[in-house]
């Protein structure tokens, strides 16, 4: 799909200046390819990228847990209130506001390392996986997918100080989503 610079800028009331800059920093990310001869568009959606692109927040991310400094017990509660705030939003069905707070949750654990630079790396990744997992559907109602979603297990590591099993979860509850993913991108012959 074609994005035009005028388009773009009568959409959103603005000026040619400010949309063409934002498109310039959506191609520096990869969200979107720019083609000097035909201008910018949107960047197909393909299993070979996500693969790469998971296989990279596997790598970071990883590391970051690893690294984690244990919570004291008012993060370990304000993880936990959003971990509720999370499962409340799955059974509401509100997906906007379900997939910002679930990298806010992401991010609050991310931070508990001290390697701040692997931290944005790993937030500059999950901005490039974002358009992949809006292919999925949010499961309301119980089911393997959901059991998926549910952040208390990771919050039973942290209390425990287990990096093992931290790093365990994660491993496994993305493991769950790439192959869900995988799957729907092969259906769609992506």
């Amino acid at each position: 799909m074609r994005l035009g610079q005028n388009e773009l800028a009568e959409q959103f009331n603005a000026s040619r200046v400010p949309v063409r800059e934002a498109l310039k920093l959506l191609s520096s990310e990869g969200i979107i390819e720019h083609d000097p001869n035909r201008g910018f568009f949107v960047t197909r959606l393909s299993s070979d990228e996500a693969q790469q692109l998971f296989t990279l927040r596997n790598l970071i991310e990883d590391e970051l847990l690893k690294t984690v400094d244990w919570p004291d017990e008012k993060k370990l509660k304000e993880l936990e209130r959003r971990a509720d705030e999370l499962e409340e939003l799955l059974n509401t069905g509100d997906r906007a506001r379900w997939w910002h707070r679930h990298r806010e949750f992401h991010q609050m654990i991310f931070e508990l390392s001290p390697r701040k630079t692997m931290v944005r790396e790993a937030m500059r990744l999950w901005a490039l996986t974002d358009r992949y997992r809006a292919l999925l559907p949010l499961p309301r109602g119980a089911s393997e997918e959901r059991k998926v979603l549910r952040k208390h297990e990771f919050l039973e590591a942290l209390r425990k100080k287990d990096t093992k099993k931290l790093i365990e979860v994660r491993r496994l509850r993305r493991a769950a989503f790439e192959q869900l993913l995988l799957e729907t991108l092969e259906a769609r012959g992506l």
